[in-house]
C-alpha cells in the first residue's frame, strides 16, 4: 500500500493569513494617509509663507504696496499689487483663518508692515491639523509654527 503525500494549506491557515495581511495593510495604511495629510498641511503653509515673501519682495522692487488677505475658513487667499489682484488655492482643501487680521499690507517704499503682527491658521479639513503662519510686526517677517 502507498502512501500518498498531498501538500498545500488549509483554508484555515489562509484565512489566517489573509486576516493578517489585512491588518498589517490597514495599520500600514492608516499611518501614510495621517503622513500625506500632514504633508499637504505643510506644503500649503509653505505656498502661503512664499507667497508672503515674494509679495514683500515685490514691494521692494516695484514701490507699490502690497496686500494679502484670506477669506475665512476658506482655501483661498488674494495677493493683489496695485491694479493686479491674483487668487491663490491652497492645496488639498487646507483652510486658512486670520487670529488677528485678515490682510496683510506691505507698504512701498520700504515693505513694511502696520507694526502689529498677524497669525494665521492653517488647518487640513480632513485630520485636523493645525499650523500657523506668523507675520510679525514691522518687518513682515514669516515664521512658520507646526501645533
Amino acid at each position: 500500500m502507498t502512501r500518498v503525500h498531498t501538500q498545500g494549506f488549509t483554508l484555515l491557515e489562509l484565512l489566517l493569513v489573509i486576516a493578517i495581511l489585512g491588518i498589517i495593510a490597514g495599520i500600514f495604511g492608516w499611518s501614510l494617509l495621517g503622513n500625506l495629510r500632514a504633508t499637504q498641511l505643510r506644503d500649503a503653509a509653505t505656498q502661503i509663507s512664499a507667497d508672503l515673501r515674494a509679495a514683500r519682495s515685490a514691494t521692494l522692487k516695484s514701490g507699490q504696496s502690497t496686500t494679502v488677505t484670506t477669506t475665512l475658513n476658506a482655501s483661498t487667499y488674494t495677493v493683489t499689487r496695485g491694479a493686479d489682484t491674483r487668487t491663490r488655492n491652497l492645496p488639498s482643501g487646507v483652510q486658512v483663518s486670520a487670529q488677528t487680521a485678515a490682510a496683510v499690507q506691505y507698504r512701498a517704499p520700504s515693505g513694511v508692515t502696520d507694526g502689529t503682527g498677524t497669525i494665521w491658521t492653517l488647518r487640513h479639513p480632513a485630520s485636523g491639523r493645525l499650523m500657523q503662519v506668523r507675520i510679525v510686526g514691522l518687518t513682515g517677517k514669516v515664521i512658520l509654527n507646526a501645533n
